[in-house]
């Protein structure tokens, strides 16, 4: 349920538009968790580069191993500057 979520606040941004809950919550629709909305919507704010950035376009299984290795040392890339930042907060 997430990635619906996701994919807005990333459409918002690129538009240049503010992220906020009420933004992201017009361009849902259905029912949203809302606990979940305000979770992402503030991890935003705090590092937007946590989020991924779109829903995998491909299973693993479609993907060639060099695509994956390449998405693969991506995330590690991405999680390793995630925990730097953590670490320098002291969180």
């Amino acid at each position: 349920m997430s990635q619906p979520i996701i994919d807005v606040i990333h459409r918002l941004a690129a538009e240049g538009k503010a992220v906020t809950t009420a933004t992201v919550r017009a361009r849902l629709s259905g029912p949203v968790n809302m606990a979940e909305l305000i979770s992402l919507v503030n991890r935003y704010r705090s590092a937007p580069e946590s989020l991924p950035t779109a829903a995998p376009a491909e299973t693993s299984s479609e993907q060639s191993p060099e695509q994956r290795l390449l998405a693969l040392e991506e995330k590690v890339r991405m999680l390793e500057a995630r925990l730097a930042r953590l670490e320098e907060s002291g969180v």
